[in-house]
């Protein structure tokens, strides 16, 4: 790449390494501030202890979604974290409202769990429980989305390419 850069005029250099500057630093990016990078996700673990509908809406403000575990090494470091947390139980964003027995989870709405770990006999829908939740053991059950639980929520730790920046014909930056 350096020959090539000799070839181009100086200010071209100047602006082919901005640009690349830019962008490396965006898909690089790591977590917001209060956020944990495990994996290639970042975890917020709040004190917001709440319904199912209202820490959905919660993690959507915050820019991400409720907690999706899709395995068996995520299971474990939440159920961790938790206990370090002091958290009991908190929701999953996922649930079977739409259909009884055919898990599904957010954002999508459609894409049926990958990976679970219930707790033995669980999920029972006991008077119609559709929402999924994790405990401190790392087990699952189904609980009614009206019960208040503690809110996780998560969104990836890369940034796609789609946030690199580049200059526009009037020399300014554009997303």
């Amino acid at each position: 790449m350096g020959v090539l850069l000799e070839l181009l005029h100086p200010k071209t250099t100047l602006v082919v390494v901005f640009i690349l500057f830019l962008c490396h630093a965006g898909v690089n990016a790591v977590c917001k501030l209060g956020w944990i990078e495990h994996c290639s996700s970042c975890y917020k673990f709040t004190d917001n202890h709440t319904d199912w509908e209202n820490a959905n809406t919660y993690c959507q403000g915050l820019g991400g979604m409720l907690l999706v575990i899709e395995s068996e090494e995520e299971n474990e470091f939440i159920a961790e974290e938790m206990r370090n947390s002091g958290m009991s139980s908190t929701w999953l964003g996922c649930n079977d409202a739409s259909m009884e027995g055919t898990w599904v989870c957010y954002p999508e709405g459609v894409k049926k769990m990958q990976y679970t770990n219930w707790a033995e006999g669980k999920p029972d829908n006991f008077n119609y429980q559709d929402c999924a939740v994790i405990n401190k053991k790392a087990k699952w059950n189904d609980r009614y989305y009206v019960n208040d639980m503690y809110t996780i929520c998560e969104t990836s730790s890369r940034v796609s390419a789609m946030s690199c920046y580049i200059l526009g014909p009037d020399g300014r930056i554009q997303p």
